[in-house]
């Protein structure tokens, strides 16, 4: 299985935020948010979220489409188990899973995966960087984080400009490498100081990987991955909104209408925030930015805290349900899933 230091590492990560949530919340309020949340909204919102993992995969296969033309079907499959892994694995380690998995069934190989994996997340993270800034204009514009003081405000901002920067920057840095092979050469070059075995080893796994940047290689495509991001986050970002009905948080904004960049925020925080190596599913991080960004316009913290375990739930559970049933049926194991992929990255690093 994975490197136990990274597991431990990840549940001390998820601790620490789970203990930060329990402190900072009204346990008797929360417990009566959930007592009297109207659940009917599960159900559809559960289903915007599957229809935003079909938007990921029609990204995916734009971004493959330089390697192979991978069917949408088989596409779709091959996410929700990476999902499922996500889940059940420390440290976003399904990713690794994900490309470990398109490669048993497709002739791509598991490090070009992962590079267009890799290209997913920066894109993902330009979206949510720019869903952050959208809602704190607007919510700064009608006043309604006026309580929180202006330095809050402040400190927002200025990690939403970090955040960009950072992914501007990653972006930057794989185009030059798809389309500069000069680059590459350096690359090949430095690895070459490792020792004989290890830097052949490095060096097939980086040609792979770089096979996998293909589609930066046009800078039209740029724009495309970025509009073909922005329908997955806005079905997710639907799913929060339809959840937050459950309990009745929009109907605590007047007017209504306000709730739309409240959830853009409730979006961009917590799944930003997963990026922190954490224990399986991102639990605690996710969990207790989503409360506070209800906090920040003025929710209860009781409230905000069911509504984010609700979420989060509603996140975890179905795709991991169904991610396992596609390796049942498969059929497969995601036992045998894992330890292959784990194989991959000791091959690869020697």
């Amino acid at each position: 299985m994975f490197k136990t230091r990274g597991f431990v590492f990840g549940l001390f990560i998820s601790l620490t935020f789970i203990s930060l949530f329990y402190f900072t919340i009204d346990l008797g309020e929360m417990k009566t948010a959930l007592v009297q949340a109207d659940y009917r909204f599960l159900a559809p919102g559960i289903g915007l979220y599957f229809v935003s993992v079909g938007f990921r995969a029609i990204r995916w296969q734009y971004i493959l489409a330089p390697l192979r033309r991978i069917p949408l079907s088989q596409l779709y499959s091959v996410v929700v188990v990476g999902y499922m892994a996500n889940n059940l694995l420390p440290m976003r380690l399904g990713e690794v899973v994900r490309a470990y998995y398109l490669s048993k069934k497709t002739p791509i190989n598991t490090s070009s995966a992962l590079a267009t994996i890799g290209l997913e997340r920066i894109y993902d993270g330009l979206v949510l960087v720019l869903f952050a800034v959208t809602s704190l204009l607007l919510l700064t514009a009608s006043n309604i984080t006026e309580g929180v003081g202006t330095v809050t405000v402040w400190t927002l901002s200025v990690m939403a400009t970090v955040s960009a920067s950072i992914f501007l920057g990653m972006i930057v840095l794989f185009t030059l490498i798809a389309v500069r092979p000069s680059l590459s050469l350096v690359v090949y070059k430095l690895i070459d100081y490792l020792p004989c075995e290890l830097s052949q080893k490095i060096k097939g796994f980086v040609g792979q990987f770089i096979d996998g940047l293909q589609r930066l290689k046009s800078p039209k495509n740029h724009l495309k991955l970025l509009l073909l991001s922005l329908p997955v986050w806005i079905f997710e970002g639907a799913m929060y909104l339809v959840l937050a009905y459950s309990f009745d948080i929009p109907g605590r904004f007047d007017p209504h209408i306000l709730i739309i960049p409240v959830i853009l925020m409730v979006t961009a925080a917590s799944n930003l925030v997963t990026a922190i190596p954490a224990s399986p599913g991102a639990v605690g991080p996710f969990e207790f930015f989503a409360k506070e960004s209800l906090l920040l316009v003025g929710i209860q913290s009781g409230i905000a805290g069911a509504y984010a375990i609700s979420l989060h739930v509603a996140l975890l559970l179905p795709v991991t349900f169904v991610g396992l049933c596609i390796l049942w049926i498969g059929p497969g194991s995601f036992s045998n899933l894992a330890k292959g992929a784990n194989d991959q990255i000791s091959s690869s690093s020697g």
